[in-house]
């Protein structure tokens, strides 16, 4: 079998426990026992990185991996986001939870359209793990109330997140571009 469609790797056993972290986070969330949170969230954040080293380091990539690992990212943070906007315990902007739930499912549908309609899959940019990385800090930062930091992390996420949006239009743009022009020396040749 392919690497790429294996399913049963230790990086897709580690995304699927940082979801199962999940659990454990949003409770000491709503309890209001932050510490015990981001020991957890702690936990989450190692088993990201380790799961992506083993899968490099150990050839256990896969097309599975590369879907469910951002998947699970964006779940974890907007799961912990929302409970803050609804919990009188945190003071976390529905705006802001709104911007990164518009910006998430934004993303992921022009994400199917250019796979379906265009056959162009366009990869992680630099720029939005950029963002993807100082919004987890920032609700990190506000799980633990640290004004002003959290509202610092925010503002740059956000500045960050739509630089991003931006690199990834113009990387769609072109492959669309690419993609159309070798269509066309192909039915030049034929």
């Amino acid at each position: 079998m392919e690497n790429n469609r294996r399913i049963w790797t230790i990086p897709n056993g580690l995304s699927l426990l940082r979801l199962l972290l999940l659990i454990p986070i949003l409770l000491f969330m709503a309890e209001g026992r932050r510490t015990a949170a981001l020991v957890f969230i702690a936990l989450g954040i190692a088993t990201d990185f380790i799961d992506g080293w083993i899968a490099r380091r150990f050839n256990q990539t896969s097309d599975l991996g590369r879907m469910m690992d951002p998947l699970i990212d964006k779940v974890n943070v907007l799961s912990a986001a929302l409970l803050m906007v609804l919990s009188p315990l945190y003071r976390f902007p529905l705006w802001y939870l709104g911007f990164l739930v518009v910006r998430e499912l934004s993303v992921l549908t022009f994400g199917l359209w250019a796979v379906r309609r265009k056959g162009v899959v366009l990869e992680a940019n630099r720029p939005g793990k950029n963002s993807a990385f100082f919004t987890g800090v920032s609700v990190v930062l506000f799980i633990l109330g640290w004004q002003p930091w959290a509202n610092l992390a925010m503002a740059l996420a956000i500045a960050l997140t739509l630089y991003s949006t931006w690199v990834y239009w113009q990387s769609f743009r072109a492959a669309v571009r690419n993609r159309s022009a070798s269509r066309g020396r192909q039915a030049d040749a034929a």
